[in-house]
Order: structure tokens, then sequence, then C-alpha cells
């Protein structure tokens, strides 16, 4: 019987060796056009090098000032192993893999979607997450292991088997030995876990677990950061900074203030107080910092709402990472400063002076460098669509169903992990890294709004 081309790839779809093939085969594809441009210059992977040598001594003088509280240290394990990119992509895009075919194969046992080989196709596709897995960053091998941990909690929360619980709050553990993002979200999973059945004493005890495995895998961190700053802290340090520069994502705002690490407002406020030896990371300079942003708020809460509108704009028109394909973040892409004045004027809706700027640039992008910006604009529309489909789709399903939407577990847990992101991104600063860390929620709550609303049958 002859098939046309949709009935083929529905086909090759359907079977799983043919879907992992083709998976791996965009996840290499991802990892070779980015290799170039990979490197361990970025994202704090100096201080993950002094983490491994002390992990090997555990002598506090390898940390300058031995004041060493940020970042967290769980990227430091993978330094043990030397600085070889070739290794580091390996680990990261291996781990990727293997998390996408647990995830597929729960979709299948637990019978969440219908028609799996459609949202096949949108994984093989999905380059915004396999490109955001080519960068020597915690935040690879962090993300895939919450989106394990919440599956398998979801796992829990219909069986009722206790090893899905335990399992999860392991994996919950090792996450915030890597990330503190999301510390305040396992207090919502935690209150999910008490409210849902079975109750009474014993599996009260039995959902205790939970809180407490993550902090046990957090008790190293909090005795080393009560070394040195004598406070015992669950996360890093840098919450202040990002607090206060979040402020100037805000255009021509009345702080002065800008959203950049070496921002002068910053750096002025912090050498009036320290006088010198004075990090924004540091626990004493981060508390300072959060004081500080707490006291411009109040100053001027309308300006600080006119922040969050504009960081809900830019969330919206720059919602996911889009690689480094080209080496924009070492500034050797040639025309990138236009690039980036076009972004910014496109993010400010000045249409009309992005367009002039447009007519006016001299473009010198090489062949090599025009391939290497068309696909960098095709994830960068791939992200688009994305985040208009999900806010299509949530509103439909609302009009449809009300709050009824929200009893399925599934979706539930996902809408809960994704307004907590997008509540970080509006309220503190938004980077389109942090929110494709859960890239992956985002492309399968959107397939179930549309599958819940359209009755999509097997």
């Amino acid at each position: 019987m002859k098939l046309n081309v949709k009935e083929t790839i529905l086909y090759i779809l359907n079977n799983k060796y043919y879907y992992y093939l083709l998976l791996m085969l965009s996840i290499i594809f991802s990892s070779i056009i980015s290799y170039e441009n990979i490197s361990f210059d970025l994202y704090f992977n100096e201080s993950y090098v002094e983490y491994s040598k002390f992990f090997k001594t555990l002598d506090f003088s390898v940390f300058p000032n031995n004041s060493r509280t940020f970042p967290l240290w769980g990227y430091g394990i993978f330094h043990l192993l030397g600085s070889n990119k070739l290794m580091f992509l390996i680990i990261q895009q291996i781990t990727t893999f293997l998390v996408l075919v647990f995830i597929d194969r729960q979709l299948l046992n637990l019978r969440i979607i219908n028609r799996i080989e459609y949202f096949r196709f949108l994984i093989i596709l999905s380059f915004p997450w396999f490109l955001f897995h080519t960068q020597m960053w915690p935040k690879s091998i962090s993300s895939n292991l919450f989106i394990l941990g919440v599956f398998l909690l979801f796992k829990y929360l219909k069986t009722k088997e206790i090893k899905f619980l335990v399992i999860s709050s392991i994996v919950f553990g090792l996450v915030a030995n890597f990330r503190s993002d999301y510390n305040y979200l396992y207090l919502v999973f935690f209150v999910i876990i008490i409210l849902n059945s079975p109750s009474g004493t014993k599996e009260f005890l039995k959902k205790m677990l939970f809180p407490a495995i993550i902090l046990m895998l957090l008790l190293p961190w909090t005795l080393f950061t009560y070394k040195q700053t004598n406070k015992p802290l669950l996360s890093s340090t840098n919450t202040g900074h990002v607090l206060f520069i979040g402020l100037g994502q805000l255009p021509d705002n009345s702080w002065g203030i800008t959203p950049r690490d070496d921002d002068k407002v910053m750096d002025s406020l912090l050498k009036n107080k320290f006088i010198s030896n004075y990090k924004s990371y540091n626990y004493k300079e981060g508390i300072y910092l959060k004081t500080k942003f707490k006291e411009l708020i109040k100053e001027n809460p309308k300006q600080w709402f006119e922040k969050c509108l504009y960081a809900l704009r830019i969330f919206i028109l720059d919602p996911f990472y889009v690689g480094n394909v080209g080496n924009y973040q070492h500034n050797k892409f040639n025309n990138i400063n236009e690039i980036r004045e076009l972004e910014y004027l496109v993010y400010k809706f000045e249409f009309k002076n992005a367009i002039a700027l447009l007519k006016k640039t001299e473009w010198k992008l090489s062949g090599k460098e025009i391939f290497q910006f068309l696909f960098t604009f095709f994830v960068k529309a791939q992200g688009l669509l994305l985040i208009f489909s999900f806010f299509v789709g949530l509103g439909l399903c609302l009009h449809k169903f009300g709050m009824r939407l929200f009893e399925e577990k599934i979706i539930f847990m996902l809408f809960i992990t994704i307004i907590y992101q997008i509540s970080i991104a509006i309220l503190a600063f938004h980077m389109p890294v942090y929110n494709t860390t859960v890239y992956m929620f985002y492309l399968l709550l959107t397939y179930l709004f549309f599958q819940k609303y359209l009755s999509i049958k097997q």
C-alpha cells in the first residue's frame, strides 16, 4: 500500500527506535553547529574550577578572600573531570537524550498523550532546547534533573507509590545543589503532596520524606556556607544582585540602574557601604542590595509596576534561548552591535527606527554568518510560536473548561511550574535562558491544552 509523505512521517515517528534515532540526530546537529563557539570562558566556570579544587583537598584557601558562596557548587563536580568541552558536551547531551526518552516512555505508560507521533515531531524540532544544552553551564544538568523530578513526583501523585516520592526528593535535592531558583517551588510541591490523598498520620510521616530528603542533600552546602559566612544558607548569595539590576530592565528608569552585572549605581552604593573588597554576590552585600531593592520600590512603586510590565513584554518577545551558533556572546560576529540595537528597538516597539537602522546599516555578514543568523532567527521564531500557542491554548481551555482545566494533576503541576518561572521573570529578572529551563513543560502543556480543547482521539 502506497503511503503519502505525511503517513510516512507518522509511521516513522510511531516507531520508537526511528524516533530515538531522529532525536539523537537533532541533538548532534545542534551540537555540531554550536561547537566552534562553546567556551569555558563564560558562566562562572572559573568558580566551578575552584570548587573542584576544594572537593579534592577540602582546603578553603582555594577561594579568593575565603568567601565563596556564589555560584552553587554542583557543577564543580563535573570539573573534577577536567575542562574538555567535548566531554562536557557529550555528558550534557546524553543526559538530555536519556531524559527525553524517559519522558516519552512516561507519556505512553501513563497515557497522558494521544497521538504520541505528533508530540515526538515537536520534540525533534525543539532546537531551543537542544542548543540550551550545548553551553558549559549548570543549567543543562539541573534543568534535565528538574524535569525528571517533576515527572517522578507526578508519578507518585498518580500511583501513590512511595518509591517515586523518595526518588523525586533525591533528584530535587541534587538540583538544589546546582540551582536555587526552585527552592520556593518545592514548598508548593510539598503542599500539593500533603493535600493529595491518602491522608492520616502514617501517610503524613511518609510525605515528610519530601522536604527531609531535600534538606538532607543540602546539608553539606549549609555547612559550607556556615563556614564562609557564619550563616547556614540554603541557596547562593546573588539574589540581591539579581533583584537590584532587574530594576534596570526598564529603559530610562528614574533610578538610573542598568541590567548589567557591572551597573554603576549598584557599584557606587556598595562602595559607599563597604569601601573596598566588596562583591555584589557576597553574603553581606547581597543582604544590603535586597534592602536597597525594597527601598527603591517603596519610594517609587509606579516605576516598579512599569518595570514589571516591560519585563512581561520582553518575556513575550524574547521567551527562550536561541543558542550561540554565531559567536554572539564574545561579540565576534559582524554587525553584532546593529543586530542588538535592532532587537532593543523592537522591544521598545520603535519599529520606524528599526526599519531605518535596517536600511542604513552596511551589512558585512559572511556566507557562514548568514547561515548562523538565519538559523538563529528560525530558532527565535520557534520560541515565539510556542509562547503564543501556549497563551492561546490556555485561553481557549479556560474559556471552555474554566477552573476544571486544572483538575488533571499533570496540567496543574506543569502550569504551577510555568507560572512560577514567569513570576521570576516579571518580578525579578528576565533572561531567556532561565525560562528555557522549563521549555519542555511549555511544549507539553501547550500540546495538552490543544489536545483537551480539540478532544483529540487516538
